[in-house]
């Protein structure tokens, strides 16, 4: 394949060749030179002329070689600097959704201090400056992460349970029940920490978005699923609630999402070799589920 497309380069110089080599031994015989001659001095000049297009073909291959290993580079360079500068722009949109996001309990705290100190209010607001300061953190480690997991076997009941317990403020304030159903339990075996840190978001949307009402765990082997009666999501907000930054209709009117969590969730089960899935229903409630 190489030879054919050196031979296509070199197309006008094997026709120039063809000609000569054509023209001179008539010449030659018109001049009435003998023909061992003739037939000496054409093999000789196709000798020449093979060893020419043997020396440019290899030097023309190393070229080519070359050439090839520089586009590689090139493109190469190329990807690694569309990957930092969309990396760079990540960080910064995540630093300003962050920073806006952080105003909301320090304003909350900063009234409280004036006015009247709500311990539950407060001990709330804290929680929140707790929880947006863990995600960015944890946002930049995971985009920086390649394969640095720790794998161990847990229970999952025992992970939802300790997540419920975390929020319980929470649920308590809004007079949300909770509800975990494990029969059976979901013996897992993957990197626990980064597992909890995907189910913490989804959680922490479930509480945020059920003003009355549940919030249903169900825990079956190789599956989870959490469920709200909450204020759902619109059908055509589904398809982007992934993206980076994307809040949705109901998450700007509530004015509550940063649009971080689903993102970072996604972003590590997907490390995790994870599938979630989400479903919902406007005023009805939404569905996330974490599969295997």
């Amino acid at each position: 394949m190489r030879l054919f497309k050196y031979f296509q380069e070199q197309s006008i110089l094997l026709l120039t060749f063809m000609i000569i080599a054509i023209f001179l031994p008539a010449t030659l015989l018109l001049w009435h030179v003998s023909l061992d001659l003739v037939i000496n001095s054409t093999v000789f000049m196709l000798v020449v002329f093979a060893f020419y297009l043997a020396y440019g073909f290899f030097k023309w291959r190393q070229t080519q070689i070359a050439f090839k290993k520089s586009e590689d580079e090139n493109l190469l360079l190329r990807t690694q600097l569309a990957e930092l500068t969309a990396a760079s722009q990540d960080l910064d949109d995540i630093i300003r959704i962050w920073s806006h996001q952080m105003k909301v309990p320090m304003a909350a705290i900063d009234m409280m201090s004036q006015t009247h100190v709500d311990p539950r209010e407060l001990q709330n607001q804290v929680f929140n400056l707790n929880y947006y300061l863990t995600l960015l953190l944890e946002y930049q480690r995971i985009t920086n992460l390649s394969n640095d997991f720790s794998f161990e076997e847990f229970s999952v009941k025992k992970v939802a349970s300790s997540l419920v317990k975390r929020y319980s403020s929470f649920f308590i304030q809004k007079n949300l029940s909770v509800n975990i159903n494990a029969e059976p339990d979901w013996l897992l075996k993957t990197d626990q920490r980064w597992f909890n840190l995907a189910l913490e978001q989804i959680i922490n949307n479930a509480v945020k978005y059920t003003p009355s009402g549940s919030v249903t765990i169900t825990i079956q082997p190789g599956k989870i699923t959490i469920s709200d009666t909450g204020i759902g999501i619109l059908p055509e907000d589904l398809p982007r609630l992934f993206d980076h930054g994307f809040t949705g209709y109901n998450g700007r009117i509530q004015e509550k999402s940063s649009g971080i969590g689903l993102y970072l969730s996604q972003l590590i089960l997907e490390k995790l070799d994870f599938k979630i899935n989400i479903t919902s229903t406007i005023n009805v409630g939404t569905q996330v589920s974490i599969s295997k």
